[in-house]
C-alpha cells in the first residue's frame, strides 16, 4: 500500500509505508508563525565600528555616499528616497531640455524649408515672367510686322486681299468695292 500526499513536493523523501510512523508525521504540528526578519543595517553595527574608522574603508564609503560630509554614516535606505526623488526631477529636467532642443531644431529647419520654398517659388516666378515678357515681344514684333506689311500694302495701287477676287467685281485699289450706281 501506497501513500501519496496530494500537494507533496518534489525532491523530498516518500512518506513512510510503517502505519505508526505515517500516524506520528500527521500529528506532528508547530506553532511558528511566518514573521519578517528585523532588518539589519551594518553601518549602525556597534559590533562593525572598527571597520568605519579605517581611513581606506571610510574613503571608500565616503565616495560611494555611504557617510555624510562629517563622516558619519547615513540611513541609505531613507536616503535613497531622497536620491530617487531627485533623480526623477533630473531626468525631468534632462527630457524637457531635449525636447526644447528638438523644437528649436525643428523651428531651424522649418525656416530653411520656408526659405527654400520661397526661393524656388521666386525662380518659378521670375520664369513664368521671362516666358511672358519673351511671348509678347514676339507678339509685338509680329504686329509691328503686319503693320507694316498692311503699310506697304496701301502705299502699293495694286494691293490684292487675301479673299479671291469676285470676277467683274469692280474694286477701288484699296481692297474695297467700288460703289457703283446706275
Amino acid at each position: 500500500m501506497t501513500f501519496e500526499h496530494a500537494g507533496m513536493i518534489p525532491g523530498l523523501r516518500q512518506p513512510t509505508k510503517r502505519p505508526d510512523l505515517r500516524s506520528r508525521e500527521l500529528d506532528f504540528y508547530t506553532s511558528a508563525r511566518v514573521a519578517p526578519l528585523p532588518e539589519y543595517k551594518p553601518m549602525f553595527d556597534v559590533h562593525l565600528q572598527h571597520l568605519w574608522v579605517n581611513p581606506r574603508i571610510r574613503s571608500t564609503m565616503k565616495t560611494a555616499g555611504f557617510l555624510d560630509d562629517e563622516g558619519r554614516p547615513v540611513d541609505v535606505d531613507a536616503h535613497r528616497r531622497k536620491l530617487y526623488v531627485i533623480e526623477q526631477e533630473l531626468a525631468q529636467a534632462d527630457a524637457v531640455e531635449r525636447h526644447r532642443a528638438m523644437d528649436k531644431e525643428r523651428g531651424r529647419q522649418m525656416m530653411l524649408t520656408l526659405q527654400s520654398r520661397r526661393a524656388a517659388h521666386q525662380v518659378h516666378l521670375d520664369s513664368v515672367k521671362a516666358v511672358r515678357d519673351e511671348r509678347r515681344r514676339r507678339r509685338e514684333e509680329k504686329e509691328a510686322a503686319e503693320r507694316e506689311a498692311i503699310g506697304d500694302a496701301r502705299m502699293s495701287p495694286n494691293r490684292s486681299s487675301s479673299l479671291p477676287a469676285i470676277a467683274g467685281s469692280p474694286d477701288d485699289g484699296r481692297g474695297r468695292m467700288a460703289a457703283t450706281f446706275s
